[in-house]
């Protein structure tokens, strides 16, 4: 009976004790009672999902080859997703966002309130999860801790890249839709908030119980509501993004499930919830509208020119992490300059790109972009290039893609004199891997900085000891130097149209 069983599962993948019992009573005419207890004996390469209990004393069952493929996680999510489990819905978030979300964004994917009676929390669905052997919490280059599901070897298909760039494209897209809700009126002007807005505490924005990629009040007619004394109550929207996937049913379920949940809130105003994606099938389209969302795509907001941007901005990126092409470059400046803020946004990730591509072929080709740095004290610094030559030394640059005529605020000179070298110093002395290398702290800047911050860089200069490290400022022309160094007439290129005025060259090199 174990073989039958075991062929079964083969052929059929992993399931529900309750499938492979129904199976054997149709099939082979055993008893039900006498298959339940069959099936729940079976050993070998039969394995138990532990932790995670289904209706009827079911359990889920898989063979040990399967563990983590694509099938054993399809099979887990419509189990789940079938008893209206809440560990259901935060697989489904995770697993449409390739299997790997950032840690502070699973509050908004997986569907469950941050603090609601007879609802388990964020916090308290993924310790199960993980405590499951379901879920993992990593770091990830350039991106910072992560959720992943936990996948057998070959089916880690993640790259640090691909996450970069769909983040950075979901962060523009953000800034797309609060210029849209701003300039319709649907929101408080002022009030737009993103997740992307490093708010007080790294909260995120919320309406209710819920975290969401974006909120504002809305003061509209039909969103407000009134006391019995006449005061007014106003509504909000909530918006959620994701790109690079079309939604399906189960896709929906998370976001479904927040908006449900959040209007059976008596204290909180009327909520316009909307959905931003770029493609639906039939079955997530009904399901949205069934369930009064709007299950909107960038073309439907914001115009083909505007999607078709956004589409290629993420290629773009992707390709940005080995060579940069700035006619791809032009093209998104282009499409996405129509949207508030978006050039800024660009000329900021490009340069970021820019310097990254130039120490990596003048400086050593062990590059990392946004690396986060944790110390035991608890102090955090993000460095947005750090590039290591093996047993020599290290070099870390701070990157300011400003247009040419534009004064960079104090505040970045002195968070980085003040914060972000001496946590990034204390963490580089903390590590045996780099304890001996000679470091290299560098502030890269293609705008222009105030007398006030240059002498507040001046005066930290003075005061450090060479053989601890060395900081240095580098400006557009000794930036234009070092892309002319790489003799990569692309990269050069595209410093110069987007970060240059005229300026007179010069010549240096990364050592």
């Amino acid at each position: 009976m174990s073989g039958i069983i075991e062929n079964f599962l083969d052929r059929e993948g992993p399931c529900l004790t309750s499938a492979v019992s129904d199976h054997l009573v149709k099939i082979y005419g055993v008893a039900p009672a006498a298959a339940r207890k069959r099936v729940s004996r079976v050993a070998g390469n039969v394995k138990r999902l532990a932790y995670i209990t289904f209706p009827r004393k079911a359990r889920f069952i898989y063979l040990s080859k399967d563990f983590g493929s694509p099938r054993y996680w399809r099979a887990l999510e419509a189990a789940l997703l079938a008893t209206n489990s809440v560990y259901g819905l935060a697989i489904s978030a995770i697993r449409h966002r390739g299997g790997v979300i950032p840690a502070g964004h699973f509050q908004i994917a997986c569907g469950s309130p941050l603090k609601q009676a007879r609802h388990l929390s964020p916090a308290t669905v993924l310790q199960r999860l993980t405590q499951a052997k379901l879920l993992q919490q990593v770091q990830v280059s350039g991106v910072g801790d992560c959720v992943t599901l936990v996948q057998a070897e070959g089916y880690y298909d993640f790259h640090e890249s691909n996450i970069r760039a769909r983040l950075i494209t979901e962060a523009l897209l953000l800034t797309a839709v609060r210029d849209w809700v701003k300039k319709l009126g649907l929101g408080s002007y002022d009030s737009v908030q993103t997740r992307d807005d490093n708010l007080v505490g790294g909260s995120y924005p919320t309406v209710g119980t819920f975290a969401w990629d974006l909120t504002a009040p809305s003061y509209l007619g039909p969103m407000l509501r009134y006391d019995k004394d006449g005061n007014a109550k106003n509504g909000f929207i909530a918006c959620d993004v994701l790109l690079g996937k079309g939604m399906t049913a189960g896709s929906m379920r998370p976001f479904i499930h927040k908006c449900t949940t959040l209007r059976r809130l008596r204290n909180v105003g009327p909520c316009l919830q909307i959905f931003v994606a770029d493609r639906y099938d039939q079955d997530a389209f009904a399901l949205a509208k069934k369930h009064g969302i709007m299950p909107a795509t960038p073309e439907s907001l914001f115009g083909r020119e505007v999607a078709e941007g956004l589409q290629q901005l993420t290629q773009v990126l992707h390709e940005a992490a080995t060579s940069i092409d700035p006619v791809k470059f032009d093209f998104l400046f282009r499409r996405l300059g129509k949207i508030e803020g978006a050039a800024i946004q660009l000329r900021g990730t490009l340069f970021e790109y820019i310097v990254a591509d130039v120490a990596r072929k003048s400086f050593s080709p062990t590059v990392r972009l946004n690396r986060k740095l944790k110390n035991p004290d608890g102090k955090e610094a993000e460095v947005d290039v750090m590039a290591v030559k093996d047993n020599q030394a290290v070099l870390m640059i701070e990157c300011k893609g400003y247009g040419p005529y534009t004064t960079i605020p104090d505040k970045y000179m002195q968070r980085w004199l003040q914060h972000n070298v001496p946590v990034s110093f204390k963490w580089l002395k903390n590590n045996p891997e780099y304890q001996n290398l000679k470091l290299r702290f560098e502030f890269w800047a293609t705008g222009t900085l105030s007398p006030e911050a240059i002498a507040m860089f001046d005066a930290a200069k003075a005061t450090i000891r060479p053989e601890r490290y060395t900081i240095d400022l580098k400006f557009a022309p000794q930036i234009l130097a070092e892309c002319k160094a790489t003799n990569d007439d692309g990269l050069t290129e595209a410093f110069k149209k987007h970060y240059m005025k005229s300026v007179p060259e010069t010549h240096s090199s990364l050592p």
